[in-house]
């Protein structure tokens, strides 16, 4: 969940917050720089088609640290928030732009942490007189700068309860059953070629014909002729 708020002491503020179980598992404080923000619209430029998955990029030490910090947390924070639904496979075609986020390495003695850069890139293909074609990445938007603010840290056991995967999505993949997202297990039966000759319909009286409909019919003989001459009716002797 992404919550967007803006006060005199914090203004500009984008929280982002994981939720586990009905309760709030970790958040982060991020306060955009509105001299840097650019909005999609104010590049004028090709934009990719809705709904294709990115790629994410992250550059800089700080996302690198073993220890866990607010940039670590961001990071994966922007991983979940940009991976979308899960997909087995990708087609390449559908790779059309890159989410590029960086922040350089601290300076000892600064008291302002570094920065979080947000760049979005589209991806372009070229003929290049090869079998690969030569890629070149264009900026459209949108660019933002965070600086850090708040941090909340999920509690260690709440969340390793979180992360823990469910029974049977790790074992071995069995022919004709599946595990969903749930836990739950699907299996898949194939049945042979059903005999369906001597199945036993439910009958409806609306659609029985009345005894004397019936009589009528088994006196009478159609004969069908063309579209020119009218229909003649015989008669059984």
């Amino acid at each position: 969940m992404v919550f967007g708020s803006s006060s005199k002491k914090r203004p500009h503020a984008i929280t982002f917050v994981r939720m586990f179980n009905y309760k709030v598992l970790d958040m982060l404080e991020l306060y955009l720089d509105p001299d840097s923000f650019r909005t999609l619209a104010q590049f004028k430029n090709k934009k990719c088609a809705v709904g294709l998955k990115p790629m994410v990029v992250f550059s800089g030490t700080p996302f690198e640290n073993p220890v866990q910090d607010e940039y670590t947390l961001a990071k994966s924070m922007f991983l979940d928030f940009f991976k979308g639904e899960p997909a087995d496979k990708v087609d390449v075609e559908g790779l059309q732009y890159i989410v590029s986020i960086s922040a350089r390495d601290s300076v000892d003695g600064e008291e302002e942490k570094p920065k979080i850069h947000l760049r979005v890139y589209l991806i372009r293909t070229k003929k290049s007189g090869q079998k690969l074609p030569r890629v070149e990445v264009e900026e459209m938007g949108p660019r933002m700068d965070f600086r850090v603010g708040r941090v909340k840290e999920g509690d260690e056991a709440i969340m390793k309860e979180a992360l823990k995967r469910t029974k049977g999505s790790a074992e071995r993949p069995k022919k004709n059953i599946s595990t969903d997202i749930m836990g739950d297990k699907i299996g898949r039966i194939h049945l042979g070629k059903q005999d369906l000759k001597e199945l036993q319909t439910r009958k409806m009286k609306g659609l029985k014909r009345s005894r004397d409909v019936v009589d009528d019919d088994a006196g009478e003989d159609i004969t069908m002729v063309s579209e020119d001459e009218p229909a003649k009716k015989t008669k059984k002797a």
